[in-house]
């Protein structure tokens, strides 16, 4: 296996769209990094600028010891997996499988130790015979899978390759891929627009947005301390909560204020000047909504619940604190809340999170730990 280094690494096409902008990222020797963003952020672009389907505007691209930036994917040593699976429909699965050992002429013992031992590992071994159209999606994705062990390769790229799956066989793919990657000890990034997948997945997780490196870090680091306004809302289901506000008063604490709520917090005066429009984040895990209406403190405003959404183990309850700003909060499954009934919620101030308006950027709320569910 190997690590893969990209410096500085961008992507214009003709047309004069910017697809990545002078990305620079080390993923470590058996590291499996998920790149994650929204539709359009750069993220595949990325992942074909490894595998040498697309060609960098300018920036290198190391995997291993070895300068890879202009050589064809076949001399990159790399395995790709792909959304469609990308199976020979006329070949069977046994075909598959050994297609890229024979074009690189292996010997048939090589090929056929090989071939079984990524069948027996990926558990389908008794489909050898059969063609892809006589499997379900979960097996094809399994002998796309098993195609890429048998390259024994420096590195796996994953370009989506659970999407096309139903929600069950989603959640039983990641877990094979996670035990896989723990086997292998394998150099893997992984592309996916599913947070889900990329907080259960990855050892660390980059997340891109407009072509831009967001922040890198190991996914609950992402969630508990996101570097701006942009990670916070991609990262944690629901989304956080984000309400403009502006600081007041020059002690500390001081206080942050919105239409409808005022929240002590420290920060640091240099991060933010005084009435300097900032914007509030609070998940909704930290959001106590009183369905007695009774204020708790300052902190507390009255709302109206607009929507209820029963979980089972949880209630996402939607409430309006005015015309213009409605929040979402988790509540257990107990809590005798309905639409239209009048509750008071209260924002703990250790719990805030704080961002620049003009540019998203956190502000160090020094209010104590962020204890997060």
């Amino acid at each position: 296996m190997a690590s893969i280094i990209l410096e500085q690494l961008g992507k214009t096409y003709p047309n004069g769209y910017t697809a990545v902008r002078d990305l620079t990222l080390e993923i470590a020797d058996g590291e499996f990094l998920v790149l994650v963003g929204p539709s359009g952020s750069g993220k595949t672009t990325v992942l074909r600028m490894i595998a040498g389907l697309e060609a960098p505007t300018h920036g290198s691209i190391s995997i291993g010891e070895r300068d890879v930036t202009v050589l064809p994917p076949q001399e990159r040593d790399v395995a790709m997996v792909f959304q469609s699976y990308a199976l020979y429909p006329h070949m069977t699965v046994r075909e598959n499988l050994s297609f890229g050992l024979r074009l690189r002429h292996h010997p048939s013992s090589v090929i056929d130790q090989r071939v079984h031992a990524a069948a027996e590992r990926m558990g389908i071994a008794p489909l050898l015979d059969r063609r892809p159209a006589q499997l379900s999606g979960g097996q094809r994705q399994r002998v796309a899978l098993g195609r890429a062990i048998v390259r024994e390769p420096a590195a796996f790229l994953f370009d989506e390759p659970l999407s096309n799956l139903d929600a069950r066989l989603r959640v039983e793919m990641r877990t094979e891929l996670a035990h896989l990657h723990r086997r292998l000890d394998a150099t893997m990034v992984y592309v996916t627009h599913d947070q889900t997948e990329a907080m259960t997945l990855g050892d660390r997780v980059a997340v891109l947005h407009e072509g831009h490196l967001q922040q890198v870090a190991p996914p609950q680091e992402l969630y508990r301390n996101p570097a701006n306004q942009f990670v916070a809302g991609f990262i944690g289901t629901p989304a956080m909560n984000f309400i403009d506000g502006a600081l007041q008063g020059n002690g500390q604490p001081r206080t942050l204020c919105t239409s409808t709520l005022s929240i002590p917090v420290r920060t640091d005066h240099a991060a933010v000047d005084e009435d300097e429009p900032v914007v509030l984040g609070v998940r909704p895990q930290a959001v106590e909504v009183d369905v007695d209406g009774q204020a708790d403190g300052a902190d507390g405003a009255h709302a109206v619940v607009a929507l209820v959404e029963p979980l089972g183990s949880e209630q996402i309850v939607h409430v309006a604190l005015d015309d213009d700003t409605r929040i979402v909060a988790v509540v257990r499954p107990d809590v005798p809340v309905a639409e239209d009934d009048r509750v008071t919620v209260r924002i703990p101030p250790e719990r805030v999170y704080l961002f620049r308006a003009r540019d998203g950027v956190r502000i160090p709320v020094a209010t104590g730990p962020h204890s997060h569910p």
